[in-house]
């Protein structure tokens, strides 16, 4: 019964994110977006930095697995679409399955990955401050919660943190 409240909350959430653009005003044109107070930019597009490689690690609340995750991430016009893999930390990777096919939008603060076992998982980022990002996961197989727990993510680094290339 306490799965399916979860399970519940969880859509509720989900919808309510993607209902209101995930969430935040855009400040005015051509500026930069504000950062709301609580640690998410405030603006329409909440992961539009979500490109590159995405290093990091996830771990299960429900048993305590950690594993190490890798999100390689492309940018088509207002979606993303990419790899995930997974790597044993502490743990093997859930069912042993180390690949999965992501698919999200930019104006959403939650992505969603397609595993190889036909299971899902769901990623909803909690902070997203490139080239960080943290949040929560949960799994779905077989019509049940399978997995859920956090994770922490470094990406590629921003313009603004990019090395100084030498002038030639």
């Amino acid at each position: 019964m306490r799965r399916i409240i979860i399970l519940g909350l969880f859509l509720a959430l989900a919808g309510w994110s993607c209902a209101s653009g995930g969430g935040g005003q855009s400040g005015s044109a051509g500026s930069t977006p504000a950062v709301a107070s609580g640690g998410t930019p405030d603006s329409p597009d909440p992961l539009m930095d979500f490109t590159g490689i995405w290093k990091g690690t996830q771990v299960s609340s429900m048993n305590a697995a950690r594993g190490k995750i890798t999100f390689d991430i492309k940018r088509e016009g207002n979606q993303f679409k990419g790899k995930y893999l997974c790597a044993a930390g502490n743990a093997v990777c859930r069912n042993n399955t180390p690949n999965g096919w992501v698919t999200g939008q930019v104006n959403a603060r939650g992505f969603r990955v397609a595993m190889e076992d036909s299971s899902w998982c769901t990623y909803f980022m909690d902070d997203f401050y490139p080239p960080k990002a943290d949040g929560e996961y949960t799994c779905y197989m077989n019509g049940g919660i399978a997995d859920q727990g956090s994770f922490k993510l470094v990406g590629p680094p921003t313009d603004e943190n990019a090395p100084v290339k030498p002038s030639t």
